[in-house]
């Protein structure tokens, strides 16, 4: 082989492949490292809008347990039987009031049960003082008790309250400015610190951040989901719309992001933190990614230039003139070689090609001839004298009535076409040895059917005698007769068959006067003797013989269909009178 030399040539393909994949990737490899600030600073701005979304949707759904809540106890704080519980007192029986207790009781279980963030549900009753709750029942209490829980009402500015380091939703009846002066009842219901920091710390897992939950101005109540570390809570800023309920502010650290929201009117605020190490992490992976991608792309399309050029194009440029020769009718050509690669493996199967392509051609004929004999072969085995059970029954009937001439006649008639249907060794037949067959069976069929059926044949001109043709096809045709057209009839049954010549084509017309043929089965049979190739369903003794003459003389030829001047079906059976299978010599054997 001759040393490797670049030559650059503007029209080679190698050279405007190479040149158009670089004017796809640089540009793209650019814009990959353009797009990269960019990227990152939505990617950070849309983690942020997650991390806000879920603060907002924790929130809402905060505000919608708090507003829950407080709905039920405003409804509860006005139902009859809390409300006029203690003004009835003095005119109820010690079981009727031992009964409003154990039916108050039941209200408070009702409400306990509406929400998981509600922990108890307590209901005094100064007036008795008597105290019923859903954790501890009913017991007596002291005025210090309700009085003290009294006096913590609003004092979170909010509709919660703090008492004793727990959160309260708290009514009374009547609402007296002096605590010290006795309502008619007080209703609380206390918050679940637990489950309000269960469902912080779910939050927080799903979102990689710490959440805090503060209430009153000065946060004097403070739940947060990570309580090895001190939260850090930022003043609450007033919103400059005095409409505005909720109000959300940002603040970023030196390594960490805080979200705040703020509900204006429950006054409680939300806090989310995460740390930056957390916020900008697959922010700063994808961007390093990003550049290592766009390095290694700018490497790749130098070294695929080079190597594309230098191990494919020089190869190829061989085997392409090669080709060229080829196709001009250069089959002596030879490329030498000492590749091992797969180009190497081209270059011998080229060359092997050459040589055997005569060789091929040849192979390919003689294997088509032999698969259309192979095909004639299994055409013809399909043949059975399908008739055979019936013509030992007949034999039967004759032997029962003695009828020893008839026996013999009919025995002699089977003999001759069971050696004609054995002679495995003729696959051609002359038409006058052919023709003779079809009238011994025709004859076997007479001696069936008795005076039922006459036949009528032609006398065939010396000329077609010798005419070469696949053995067994008229036999099947009038088998089909026997079996299809004239089985039904009772008497006066008529086959005819008689000869046509015309221009090189001989044709045998064999049809009956049946009654049985409809026009939807003349056309089915008309269709199928125009298909080429019948590859569906059982091929039957017509189709059969149609498939063998199309094989054998070509599709010009074969079998014909049409409605009989006698009334039933004729069937036209076309040869040809001269050509290469004409001349074979006869088979007598």
């Amino acid at each position: 082989m001759k040393p490797f030399s670049f030559r650059f040539n503007p029209n080679s393909i190698v050279i405007k492949l190479i040149g158009a994949f670089l004017l796809v990737m640089l540009p793209l490899c650019a814009l990959s490292i353009s797009i990269t600030y960019y990227s990152s600073n939505q990617m950070q701005a849309e983690v942020e809008r997650a991390n806000e979304s879920k603060l907002h949707f924790y929130y809402s759904h905060l505000e919608f347990e708090l507003q829950r809540i407080t709905g039920l106890v405003t409804e509860y704080s006005q139902d009859e039987t809390l409300a006029t519980f203690s003004t009835r007192i003095p005119i109820m029986s010690r079981y009727e009031v031992d009964s409003s207790l154990n039916s108050i009781y039941t209200k408070l279980k009702q409400i306990k049960e509406t929400s998981p963030y509600i922990s108890d549900v307590v209901y005094y009753v100064p007036e008795i003082n008597k105290r019923v709750s859903t954790t501890e029942g009913i017991r007596d209490v002291t005025n210090e008790e309700w009085q003290s829980l009294l006096g913590t009402m609003g004092n979170l500015k909010g509709a919660l309250s703090k008492y004793k380091d727990e959160l309260y939703l708290l009514r009374s009846n009547p609402y007296n400015l002096d605590s010290n002066l006795p309502p008619n009842f007080l209703l609380g219901v206390k918050l679940s610190s637990a489950e309000l920091e269960l469902r912080l710390k779910e939050f927080s897992v799903s979102g990689g951040s710490d959440i805090t939950l503060a209430f009153g101005n000065n946060n004097e109540y403070v739940i947060s989901s990570n309580s090895n570390q001190t939260p850090i809570l930022f003043p609450v800023e007033k919103s400059l719309n005095s409409e505005e309920t909720v109000s959300v502010q940002r603040h970023r650290l030196d390594n960490s992001f805080y979200y705040s929201l703020y509900d204006h009117n429950n006054n409680f605020r939300l806090t989310a933190m995460i740390s930056n190490s957390v916020l900008m992490k697959p922010i700063q992976i994808y961007s390093q990614l990003l550049w290592l991608l766009s390095v290694v792309s700018v490497v790749i399309i130098i070294l695929f230039s080079l190597w594309t050029y230098r191990m494919i194009h020089r190869p190829m440029s061989i085997l392409i003139r090669g080709f060229k020769k080829a196709e001009q009718g250069q089959t002596g050509i030879y490329i030498t070689h000492s590749r091992r690669d797969e180009f190497g493996y081209l270059y011998s199967r080229f060359n092997e090609m050459l040589k055997h392509l005569h060789t091929l051609i040849d192979e390919n004929y003689v294997q088509r001839i032999r698969t259309g004999e192979a095909e004639l072969k299994h055409l013809q085995s399909q043949i059975t004298p399908h008739f055979l059970y019936n013509s030992l029954f007949s034999i039967k009937q004759m032997a029962e009535v003695e009828n020893v001439e008839l026996i013999k006649e009919f025995s002699d008639y089977l003999g001759q076409y069971f050696r004609y249907m054995t002679r495995d060794f003729a696959q051609e037949v002359t038409l006058q040895q052919e023709v003779e067959h079809a009238l011994v069976y025709l004859a076997i069929q007479r001696i069936r059917f008795g005076a039922r059926i006459r036949a009528e044949v032609d006398e065939m001109e010396p000329d077609c005698r010798d005419i070469r043709i696949p053995r067994v096809l008229l036999q099947p045709i009038i088998e089909n007769v026997f079996e299809h057209g004239l089985k039904q009839k009772s008497s006066n049954g008529l086959l005819k068959m008689s000869y046509e010549k015309m221009k090189n084509t001989l044709t045998i017309r064999i049809e009956d006067n049946g009654d049985t043929l409809s026009e939807d089965k003349l056309q089915l049979l008309q269709r199928q003797f125009s298909e080429q190739n019948i590859n569906q369903g059982e091929i039957t003794g017509l189709l059969n013989v149609n498939q063998r003459l199309r094989i054998k003389f070509g599709s010009p030829y074969g079998l014909q269909a049409e409605r009989s001047s006698l009334g039933g079906l004729c069937v036209k059976v076309n040869i040809p009178l001269e050509g290469e299978y004409n001349d074979a010599t006869n088979d007598d054997s």
